[in-house]
């Protein structure tokens, strides 16, 4: 009954769409997640789910517009593991199974190159993105501005509560616990033809400051030849003896030719012990971060460091338009325990009506066989599978 309300609603909103008072955008998405772990004590898990997002804007009024957006995930129990034997998998879903939350809900302003957004909302920054591994995006609670001139754009924000798969939570949770305020953040970004660098400054109540700066450069030899080189660096400071202390360095550089890409990436943390870096709510921002493992996974007491090899190929070049296929390999090393290889295959493909599916393989290897629950092997091979529908 959910699910045929939800649908039910894109139609609603589709018909007011047609009579241009709002604009509508959806996504029905179909996701299938299934683990088979390296400890033999835990069994095989799976589950699938049915889901999507709904979106509505308003059309601007003096540069005012509402918008909303309705994420919603249900189980599918027939394809997906039982309760009782512990192969249901809960990734997808929440423990409950199910959730629908209004993810979206702000007032918007622009005037030329100003803008202005207050509520609920989905945004991409480094160290707080929408991170959209699983069925839905993270979105996140509070205000952004941004104004733009030239190749220049500069940003302000303070974010208070954020929810989705990153937060552990499909409901709207503080940002940074009951005891602290939110999040400040400053920045100005750069970009050109031919370079985009940016420099962001993160404030967290009673937790650190952030520093983070980052540029990719792009030189094209010729017509099919592009070679991107990057650097980033990032530093934390913690507040109040909170414990998040840490700097992060980073270097890229990718190849490609001929619908074939070359990527190698590498990473180090100097963390000192009894301190931790915090790689940020939502994906992070390590160069060498794959599916599973990123640049901070081994920096509770210790340093580390991470590289990242990898290669794409674009079948367009043989007459498959948006058939995408690669494969990453990465190590990530503590200084005093654990190292983890990590293998990723990626299939992906979008349809000329609207259809996209992807196939994710992730293998990850516990060289040492110690850092998964109590200390145990914590390597795994997951295969995650999305197919969405896009109204």
């Amino acid at each position: 009954m959910k699910i045929r309300l939800n649908f039910l609603t894109v139609m609603v909103l589709s018909s007011l769409n047609a009579s241009e008072m709002l604009k509508v955008d959806a996504q029905v998405r179909l996701g299938y997640v299934g683990y088979t772990y390296s400890d033999e004590n835990r069994a095989e898990d799976f589950a699938s789910a049915l889901g999507g997002q709904v979106k509505v804007e308003t059309k601007d009024w003096n540069g005012f517009n509402l918008g909303a957006s309705f994420y919603a995930s249900h189980l599918i129990r027939d394809l997906s593991g039982d309760v009782a034997d512990a192969t249901q998998n809960y990734e997808l879903t929440g423990e409950e199974n199910s959730y629908n939350i209004i993810s979206e809900a702000y007032i918007a302003y622009k005037v030329d190159s100003f803008t202005f957004k207050v509520g609920r909302q989905l945004i991409d920054t480094p160290y707080a993105d929408s991170d959209d591994i699983r069925m839905t995006p993270n979105t996140f609670e509070g205000a952004i501005v941004t104004y733009g001139i030239g190749n220049f754009i500069f940003i302000g924000g303070y974010l208070t509560r954020w929810q989705g798969v990153d937060a552990d939570s499909y409901e709207f949770v503080d940002l940074l616990g009951k005891d602290a305020n939110g999040l400040s953040l400053l920045a100005t970004t750069f970009s050109n033809d031919y370079l985009e660098a940016s420099l962001w400054y993160y404030g967290a109540d009673k937790t650190a400051d952030v520093i983070y700066a980052d540029a990719i450069w792009t030189y094209i030899l010729s017509k099919d030849i592009e070679i991107k080189g990057g650097l980033q660096y990032a530093n934390q400071s913690e507040k109040n003896n909170f414990g998040i202390d840490g700097t992060l360095y980073g270097a890229t550089v990718e190849a490609t030719f001929s619908g074939l890409s070359l990527v190698a990436s590498y990473n180090s943390l100097d963390v000192d012990s009894g301190k931790e870096y915090f790689g940020g709510f939502g994906g992070g921002v390590g160069f060498v971060n794959m599916d599973e493992m990123t640049a901070g996974t081994f920096s509770i007491s210790q340093s580390g460091r991470g590289f990242k090899v990898g290669v794409a190929y674009d079948f367009s070049q043989l007459g498959v338009n948006n058939l995408l296929l690669s494969y990453d390999y990465g190590n990530f090393k503590g200084d005093l325990l654990h190292e983890a290889n990590e293998q990723n295959i990626v299939l992906s493909y979008a349809s000329i009506n609207n259809w996209d599916v992807e196939l994710i393989c992730t293998l990850l290897e516990d060289v040492n066989e110690d850092f998964g629950k109590d200390d145990k092997d914590g390597g795994f091979t997951r295969v995650l599978t999305r197919v969405n529908y896009n109204f």
